[in-house]
């Protein structure tokens, strides 16, 4: 026996993990579950069996985060994955980053084949959606009238809207009868004139339990409804044919509500930040008044009125007071000089000049003389005295 290329134990695993790993880099396999543990790390540990074998299994937390469904012994699931070596036990094993409950993979093609089929009809073309209203006033709901989504729904609506009138119309969401029943729903809906909008859907669910809102029928009803239609089916990764068909999809239930009274929800509420903001400057322009008012309240004319008209009053006294000083004083001038002036009088007065002996001629005409010569010898004329008259003739 030769020895020369004998292999250790480490050797030979490296060279099957590396052909394992090289060769199988995504594997999709069915089977059972068995020895599950969900590990305090997030981790999921396992094995898928058959009848015949078995095959270690692992599901790491960044990829098990996504699943809708909780694994379990005894579940028959289809996963995809890559064969990997775990080399301390020379064990090989499937890492997986998918898993889905057995049977699921038939609904998976027959919704990309529908999908698929009603693209191709441009089912989901943009132009063939309907315009939300703005301000509905009538919104109908088709769904179970005891799920946890209508009350969501409903809870938003009446904080949000309360005027909006909200007409349900109670559907099987879930089960082989359900996809004809919200499509009932929406005829009876459409049947109500008045009605602005219509919202169908349920909360979150398995693939299996959402895939009424994947049936062909129900999807050409939403395309067909002559009312503009939001679906709101399971959570925001949940993606149904009803969402791509509808005239608007809404990630979950209660965003369809708050999405359907968008625009009343804004226009209340800048109405009433207009409100506000009328308020204050209103508040704002009668404290100023107030304010000033109470200013005008401290000064003390307006706190005493009557100080006014007395310090007025003595203004006044004081202006007479003065103004009959001044009046004396021009007054005792004046009289000084209407004195002076007349005493300038009477010392030209000719009275005066009588009473100090002289006379004033007069002719017969009563004509001053002041030259003899104007009148003839022996003529007559008078002389004014100071007490009196006296005739005389020139000689």
């Amino acid at each position: 026996m030769n020895y020369k290329n004998t292999l250790s134990v480490s050797q030979l695993t490296a060279q099957i993990k590396n052909l394992i790993e090289s060769n199988y880099t995504s594997v999709i396999v069915r089977g059972e579950i068995s020895n599950f543990t969900h590990h305090t790390s997030g981790h999921m540990y396992f094995t898928l069996k058959d009848s015949h074998s078995e095959l270690r299994g692992v599901m790491f937390k960044g990829s098990n985060s996504t699943l809708t469904f909780n694994p379990k012994n005894g579940l028959d699931v289809v996963v995809m994955g890559k064969l990997s070596v775990y080399e301390a036990r020379g064990q090989y094993q499937i890492i997986l980053n998918h898993m889905e409950p057995a049977g699921i993979g038939a609904l998976y093609q027959a919704f990309e084949e529908t999908k698929k089929r009603l693209q191709s009809e441009g089912l989901f073309d943009k132009e063939q959606k309907m315009p939300l209203p703005k301000f509905p006033s009538i919104i109908g709901i088709v769904t179970s009238k005891t799920g946890a989504a209508l009350r969501d729904m409903l809870t938003i609506f009446h904080r949000r809207a309360p005027q909006v009138r909200i007409i349900i119309r109670s559907a099987l969401v879930q089960g082989s009868e359900a996809a004809t029943d919200i499509v009932s729903g929406i005829k009876d809906l459409s049947l109500i004139e008045d009605i602005d909008l219509i919202i169908i859907g349920r909360g979150g669910g398995s693939f299996e339990d959402l895939w009424p809102f994947n049936d062909e029928t129900l999807a050409r009803e939403i395309s067909n409804s002559k009312k503009p239609i939001i679906s709101a089916v399971g959570h925001e990764t949940d993606i149904t044919i009803s969402d791509m068909v509808a005239d608007f999809r809404a990630p979950t239930p209660s965003a369809a509500a708050e999405i359907a009274i968008n625009n009343i929800f804004e226009i209340s509420q800048k109405i009433d930040i207009q409100t506000k903001r009328i308020n204050n400057v209103i508040e704002s322009k009668i404290a100023s008044y107030w304010q000033t008012f109470d200013n005008l309240i401290e000064r003390h004319k307006l706190q005493k009125p009557i100080n006014v008209f007395k310090r007025h009053r003595e203004k006044i006294e004081n202006y007479d007071k003065n103004l009959k000083i001044i009046m004396g004083k021009i007054f005792s001038l004046k009289d000084s000089k209407l004195q002076g002036l007349k005493s300038s009088l009477e010392t030209l007065s000719p009275n005066n000049t009588l009473k100090r002996g002289y006379s004033i001629a007069f002719n017969e005409k009563d004509q001053i003389i002041t030259d003899p010569s104007t009148i003839a010898s022996n003529e007559s004329f008078n002389l004014k005295l100071a007490d009196g008259e006296m005739s005389a003739v020139k000689k």
